[in-house]
């Protein structure tokens, strides 16, 4: 009998602690997205400028076409963990394809920032700036990190 009790009482504590750990993972994968500095405003303007001037390569909804990259998941991972600011090179440097460096730099970081919004990353107070050296001190942290 004692053997018993011990076996069910170990086997209780190894289940409270697969249990622990699954609520640890679940909260984790729970935790809303990171705060950027940009502003709901600028997003929104950022969407505006999307629909005139990227949405005919990228999609409607960000989702890409056979020729171009959606512009969310996999786009904002291989963003994840660098500063913004190359990002924020890059769209100035080569978008739009068909008029590279057009933009001016405004409508980049309101551009930035929509996709950030659509990518699930909540706004902060303030703007995005549209300022490369400012953005490459703000790294781009994982969609679904704290």
């Amino acid at each position: 009998m004692k053997r018993t009790s011990l076996g069910l009482a170990l086997g209780l504590g190894f289940l409270a602690l697969a249990a622990a750990g699954a609520g640890a993972a679940l909260a984790a994968a729970a935790q809303p997205a990171p705060r950027l500095l940009y502003s709901e405003s600028q997003a929104a303007e950022g969407a505006r400028v999307y629909g005139m001037r990227c949405a005919m390569c990228h999609g409607r909804q960000l989702e890409g076409t056979l020729e171009t990259p959606a512009l969310t998941g996999k786009f904002v991972a291989n963003w994840a963990g660098r500063p913004v600011g190359d990002l924020y090179d890059y769209l100035g440097r080569a978008m739009p394809q068909f008029a590279p460096g057009s933009l001016p730099p405004e409508e980049d970081a309101k551009v930035i920032a929509y996709i950030l919004k659509a990518n699930g990353y909540r706004p902060g107070g303030a703007p995005l700036p549209a300022d490369s050296a400012a953005l490459g001190r703000i790294d781009l942290p994982a969609p679904g990190a704290p």
